[in-house]
């Protein structure tokens, strides 16, 4: 193919730029119906809590967490954690340090089938029954 015959409006150029397009698009729309299929969810255990949405995030374990409170974003309410310092990664300390506005270590999606007071809540009542005393 010829520099002359890859100009704009000619058929290979629209050719690149539909499989651009299809690639990108696609790349976006995957996650968004893997979400439909498979909707965000809590998941509590004896052990700790653990996200299944799009990724799999790692069990947090009971004894991990210093505390759930609610954390606000443009009116949409959800719940956030902090870990013990003991647990915190070198990246999570600097963060922390750094970071005064926001002192979460990580967040419970907001669009779980309860209100953020319901899961902080829920999620204490747990944390309280399970972590082991130290």
């Amino acid at each position: 193919m010829s520099p002359e015959s890859f100009s704009r409006g000619s058929d290979e150029f629209n050719l690149a730029l539909g499989w651009f397009g299809l690639l990108f698009f696609g790349a976006t729309v995957l996650p968004v119906l893997r979400s439909l299929v498979r909707p965000t969810q809590l998941i509590l255990t004896r052990e700790g809590f653990q996200v299944h949405g799009l990724r799999l995030k790692p069990i947090v374990p009971w004894n991990n967490v210093e505390c759930f409170f609610i954390s606000e974003v443009e009116s949409t309410r959800f719940v956030s954690f902090t870990l013990k310092v003991s647990v915190q990664s070198p990246a999570q300390r600097t963060t922390a340090l750094t970071a005064s506005s926001s002192r979460a270590d990580g967040n419970i999606p907001a669009y779980l089938e309860k209100s953020a007071d319901e899961v902080r809540t829920l999620l204490e009542e747990w944390r309280t029954q399970y972590r082991k005393v130290e």
